[in-house]
């Protein structure tokens, strides 16, 4: 419990250097072009949280809002959207049941007005999947993503696909301070992986460098990319549909649990944000508690985060927060930065304090939890 204890007060004094900054979270590609509507909801009020480019503050969407240019969206599981031309459906899913190979637990994009395209995406984090939604003919997506731009093709209507993103600084990874002298592109950086499969139809994928058929199992179906050797030069040929990704998972028991989860947060939040996750947080349903932390740090709320692990009543859900915190962390290049220079900086910590804390929540590898010291 000491050691706990300790812990709690490392992770809470971190957490208090960065609440509700607009330097929190990743940011919207930003450029000289005006906010346009590109798409609409197709949500209930409250699935769907929006932030404008370079802003600090997130608002709920109302019923079946228009969703504008640059502004970064995050959405709860089973938000949907379709581009402003009707081409393209998108609905945002999380791995509510933990079958998925990367741990998502929220989804942020922005969004492009198209050019040459029906719907341009920016995937921040998480899972959506891309439907044609035409009557007739294809439909064309440009998926950005960390410094990738792919064309995706969807060949016909109802054609779907299914696309996660995840990053992460991996166990045992050492906290390195950015040389301010340096080139920032020699800057650590986490690793973030992407998984594409195919689940209806058939599909192009173009990554600027090649062209690649895929289709429905029993197919080629399946291609992934990470930030460090790229895209898998051979699609997977997948006899089903991955488990985390069969539509039909959401009709059983647990399926239909999480479901009627969502909406109690929704409509909670619709009516009072703060008061539905203080409630959440407060609830002894460990599923409640975990909505209203990965909420809280899916919308930068990194000081009602660092609060609520002092208050935790049990391990699980301090453990989950520190999960959390570690999830935000691996978004994008310079989270970590960020803390270290605010525990220096505005919190009066040595190097080497601030080191340790960079460590901890960095964590170790199983190599590394075999040495006593």
């Amino acid at each position: 419990m000491g050691s706990r204890l300790r812990m709690v007060s490392v992770v809470s004094a971190i957490l208090g250097l960065c609440a509700l900054s607009g330097e929190a979270g990743a940011q919207p590609r930003v450029d000289a072009q005006p906010r346009t509507v590109v798409a609409k909801s197709e949500a209930k009020s409250a699935m769907f949280s929006a932030r404008l480019a370079n802003g600090n503050q997130f608002r709920s969407l109302p019923e079946n809002a228009e969703i504008y240019s640059r502004d970064l969206i995050v959405s709860l599981p089973g938000a949907t959207l379709v581009s402003k031309n009707g081409a393209v459906k998108v609905k945002s899913l999380t791995d509510w049941n933990s079958n998925s190979p990367l741990p998502v637990l929220e989804t942020a994009f922005s969004l492009a007005e198209p050019k040459e395209v029906d719907l341009d995406l920016d995937l921040d984090r998480g899972r959506v999947d891309f439907t044609n939604a035409r009557a007739i003919g294809s439909a064309t997506v440009r998926l950005r993503f960390w410094d990738q731009s792919w064309t995706l093709v969807l060949d016909s209507p109802n054609t779907r696909i299914a696309v996660e993103l995840c990053g992460r600084w991996p166990a045992g990874t050492r906290f390195k301070l950015l040389d301010p002298t340096g080139d920032p592109a020699n800057a650590p950086v986490p690793v973030a992986s992407l998984v594409l499969v195919v689940l209806e139809g058939s599909v192009s994928v173009n990554d600027n460098q090649n062209t690649r058929a895929m289709t429905a199992p029993p197919g080629p179906a399946e291609l992934r990319w990470n930030s460090l050797d790229g895209v898998r030069k051979q699609v997977l040929k997948l006899e089903k549909p991955p488990i985390w990704a069969d539509a039909t998972t959401s009709s059983t028991p647990e399926g239909k649990r999480f479901s009627a989860l969502v909406e109690k947060f929704r409509e909670a939040r619709a009516s009072n944000p703060i008061k539905a996750t203080e409630s959440f947080l407060a609830s002894r349903d460990q599923s409640e508690q975990r909505m209203a932390l990965i909420t809280l740090g899916g919308l930068d709320d990194l000081d009602t985060l660092g609060k609520s692990l002092i208050a935790a009543k049990t391990l699980e859900e301090w453990d989950y927060g520190v999960t959390v915190l570690r999830h935000w962390l691996g978004r994008c290049k310079g989270q970590d930065q960020r803390l270290y220079e605010s525990l220096v900086g505005v919190r009066g910590y040595t190097e080497p304090q601030a080191r340790v804390i960079m460590q901890l929540l960095f964590g170790f590898s199983p190599k590394d939890l075999q040495q006593p010291e």
